[in-house]
């Protein structure tokens, strides 16, 4: 094997485990699911110990870090080649949103009339709802996090920014949120994908990242690596 190719993977290992570190992944087994890659194949590219890895897995590891296409390939090559901060923070508005119909079970169309008349509510009700708007409100509230949670989820680089595609609808729930149970947990994990919640405690940072990744864990197909070769 051709020394500058190895240092070139050994390089790029290494950033790759910088970058996941950085962007929160300190579990190796947790930003493996999340890229849809197996364990065992993320250890060997962080290690430098392997060379031939097939192109969805790059991709897969790339997507995971916010990464542009062929920035793996560009590190392997080019030892001056800096590559960009882990989430791409402040590239989400070149992104196309997700708008998944059937996120969670629940019927999506009776939760988007649900925020309609919880948004007119709000706005028609002042500050202070009433026993029975905040009972009624608190009861649509619940059926309506699991889609909106799941929106965020799918739009979001968690913990710091939201698609601005979806930031009208988290801003117009926040508030209703706000106005009926500010201290309700979804509300909390909500801010925190946003990246609204400020400094939390490390614990449930990664509380947050868990679930986030068996959120995304739970869309994708198998595992890419496990049950085929990563050869190019």
């Amino acid at each position: 094997m051709n020394a500058t190719v190895t240092e070139g993977w050994s390089r790029a290992g290494e950033l790759i485990r910088r970058a996941r570190i950085e962007l929160g992944y300190t579990n190796r087994e947790n930003f493996a699911d999340t890229c849809n890659v197996s364990t065992r194949v993320l250890s060997d590219i962080e290690a430098g110990t392997r060379t031939n890895f097939s192109a969805r897995v790059l991709a897969g590891l790339e997507d995971g870090l916010g990464w542009p296409t062929g920035t793996i390939d560009q590190l392997v090559s080019d030892p001056e080649f800096v590559p960009p901060a882990p989430g791409g923070a402040g590239d989400m508005v070149f992104r196309p949103p997700v708008f998944n119909r059937r996120p969670v079970s629940v019927d999506v169309a009776v939760v988007e009339r649900s925020i309609t008349a919880l948004t007119e509510a709000h706005r028609t009700s002042g500050d202070k709802p009433s026993p029975t708007e905040r009972a009624l409100a608190a009861a649509l509230l619940a059926q309506s996090w699991p889609y909106v949670l799941r929106l965020l989820e799918d739009n979001c680089l968690p913990g710091l920014e939201l698609h601005p595609a979806v930031v009208p609808l988290y801003t117009a729930f926040s508030a209703i949120s706000d106005w009926v149970s500010p201290s309700d947990a979804s509300r909390r994990y909500a801010r925190w994908l946003v990246g609204d919640a400020g400094t939390v405690d490390d614990t449930i940072r990664q509380r947050y990242m868990q679930r986030w990744s068996d959120s995304r864990r739970s869309t994708r197909g198998r595992r890419i690596g496990d049950s085929e070769s990563d050869s190019s």
